[in-house]
C-alpha cells in the first residue's frame, strides 16, 4: 500500500542526511533516487536507510564527498524518576524494546568531519546539558565505527558509472546558434542522434548544450559537430564530420524586417522545451538566403500556462501558428506571442483571471481635499488641543 507518515517520515530524515554530501548538478547531472525496502526491523530503520543509500550511491558510481553514516541512541533513567545526568543511562544502537521502556530516541548522522542531520525524541520532562553531551560524544563514537565498518565493503565511490547507465557531456554554444543545432523541425538535432548513436541531445535556452550516450567516443565526436556547426565557418549537414570547416558563413535573411504587431502565420521550424521556433517572413525562392525567424516562448503559446511545449505542439498537430510578431529581446532576437492573438481574439483563462503578464502602470494620485474640507479637519484639531 501507500507509505504512511512513520515511512515517509523516516525517509525525509535519511535524505536530509544524504543530500550534504551529493555532489552539484554541474558536476553530476543526474537524477538519482535511493529506495531502502526494509521489510523488518529491531532497531533503527531510518539509520539503517542512511548506511544502505550511502553504500548504494558509492557502489552506483555516484561521486558524494564523503560517506555519510547514522545511528539511534537512547536514554533510560535509574530508580529515583530525576532527570539527570547520574540518573540517566545512554544507550548505543537502540534496540525496539530499548525504544519501547526508555525515555529518548535520538538519531543522529554524519561523517568523521560533523554532523549532518538529527532527530530527537523524549518522554521525560527535559534534559540536561551534561547528558546531551555524553550522547552525542557516544553518537560519534559509533558513528565512526560503522563509517570503519562501511569502509571494508568500499572506502570511496566507483571511478565509473554502470555499463547500463549513459554517459553525459556537456558543451557551451551561443543562444544565438541554438537554431542551427536543432534544425528546420528538428532535423539538424534528429540526424545528431541518430549518425552518432546518442540516447539524447538536450538543448537549454542558455546554450547549454548536454548530450547522453553509452559510447563516449562517439560523444566527443558528435561534441565536435556541434562545436563546429555553431562556429563562424561551421556547415550543416549529417554526422560525420570534417566537412564543413571550410564553407562560408550561413548567410542572413535579406528581405523586409517585420512588424510590431502584426499577425503572421508562422512556419515551425523547431520545437523544444523552452518554446518553439517559426519562420515568419520567407527566404528567397532559390534557396540562397533564409526566411526570417522568431522564437515563440512557451509562456507565450497559450493563454493558460503550457507544461510540456513539445507534447503541446505534437498535439495540436499542425505545421503552422498564427503569431504577432512583438519586437526584439535584449540579445536582438525576434520575439513572438501566439498568446496575445488569443487575447485579441478573446480567448481567456479557464480560471477566468486577467492575463498572466500585466504591464505595470502608474498608480492613481489620490484626489485632493477642498478648501473646506481642511478647514473642518483644521477647525477639529484646534479643539481637540484645548480641550
Amino acid at each position: 500500500g501507500m507509505p504512511g507518515r512513520r515511512e515517509v517520515g523516516h525517509g525525509n530524515l535519511a535524505e536530509r542526511a544524504l543530500v550534504p554530501t551529493l555532489p552539484s548538478e554541474e558536476d553530476f547531472p543526474y537524477t538519482i533516487r535511493v529506495e531502502s525496502l526494509v521489510t523488518e526491523s529491531n532497531g533503527s530503520s531510518s539509520m539503517a536507510s542512511v548506511c544502505g543509500g550511502c553504500l548504494a550511491l558509492m557502489d552506483a558510481g555516484v561521486p558524494i564527498k564523503s560517506p555519510i553514516a547514522g545511528i539511534a541512541m537512547g536514554m533510560l533513567l535509574g530508580d529515583n524518576g530525576s532527570v539527570s545526568d547520574d540518573n540517566a543511562v545512554i544507550i548505543s544502537d537502540l534496540l525496539g524494546t530499548e525504544d519501547a521502556l526508555g525515555t529518548m530516541d535520538f538519531k543522529v548522522a554524519g561523517n568523521t568531519e560533523g554532523i549532518s542531520t538529527f532527530q530527537l525524541d523524549i518522554k521525560c520532562e527535559g534534559l540536561t546539558l551534561e547528558t546531551m553531551t555524553r550522547a552525542l560524544d557516544q553518537a560519534r563514537v559509533g558513528r565512526l565505527h560503522i563509517l570503519e565498518e562501511m569502509s571494508k565493503s568500499l572506502k570511496e565511490p566507483r571511478t565509473e558509472l554502470p555499463p547500463t547507465v549513459p554517459k553525459v557531456m556537456k558543451v557551451q554554444i551561443s543562444p544565438d546558434s541554438i537554431g542551427k543545432v536543432i534544425g528546420p523541425g528538428g532535423k539538424q538535432i534528429r540526424a545528431l542522434i541518430e549518425d552518432f548513436g546518442l540516447a539524447n541531445v538536450d538543448v537549454e535556452e542558455s546554450g547549454n548544450v548536454q548530450i547522453s550516450g553509452f559510447d563516449m567516443e562517439q560523444m566527443e565526436k558528435a561534441k565536435e559537430m556541434i562545436t563546429m556547426l555553431t562556429s563562424s565557418a561551421g556547415g550543416g549537414g549529417r554526422g560525420g564530420g570534417g566537412r564543413g570547416g571550410d564553407r562560408a558563413p550561413r548567410p542572413e535573411y535579406v528581405g523586409p524586417p517585420a512588424e510590431e504587431g502584426v499577425t503572421y502565420q508562422g512556419k515551425i521550424t523547431g520545437i523544444h522545451n523552452f518554446g518553439v521556433f517559426l519562420e515568419i517572413l520567407p527566404g528567397a525562392e532559390d534557396g540562397s538566403t533564409p526566411g526570417l525567424e522568431g522564437l515563440c516562448h512557451v509562456s507565450e503559446l497559450h493563454v493558460d500556462r503550457v507544461r510540456n511545449c513539445e507534447g503541446f505542439i505534437r498535439g495540436m498537430n499542425t505545421e503552422t501558428l498564427e503569431v504577432v510578431y512583438i519586437g526584439k529581446n535584449k540579445k536582438g532576437q525576434n520575439q513572438l506571442s501566439r498568446r496575445k492573438v488569443m487575447e485579441d481574439r478573446g480567448v481567456k483563462s479557464r480560471d477566468g483571471g486577467p492575463p498572466r503578464r500585466v504591464e505595470n502602470k502608474p498608480p492613481t494620485p489620490a484626489p485632493e481635499m477642498s478648501k473646506e474640507e481642511m478647514d473642518v479637519i483644521a477647525q477639529a484639531i484646534e479643539n481637540a488641543t484645548t480641550d
